[in-house]
């Protein structure tokens, strides 16, 4: 998908501006606070040029909730 220099700009002014105005009181605007992160991210990858999408491929990807499974848990404890 292509989107014009100026869109790409724009967007990523209303993004920070949303961001700007966040009070982050619970994880549910936490995780909202990172997807704009994010997409800011993508976005000024586009405008230089870079690939957006690979950007997100590449970086953290969702971070797990839960426990880590036993078997790394283990190893972890007799690693040390």
């Amino acid at each position: 998908m292509t989107i014009s220099k100026r869109c790409i700009e724009t967007l990523i002014d209303l993004a920070e501006i949303k961001l700007s105005c966040m009070d982050v009181t619970d994880a549910e605007d936490r995780r909202e606070r990172e997807l704009l992160e994010r997409c800011i991210a993508e976005l000024k990858a586009e405008a230089s040029g870079a690939n957006g999408s690979l950007l997100a491929m590449s970086g953290s990807g969702p971070k797990r909730r839960g426990r880590r499974p036993k078997h790394l848990q283990y190893h972890e404890l007799h690693a040390a």
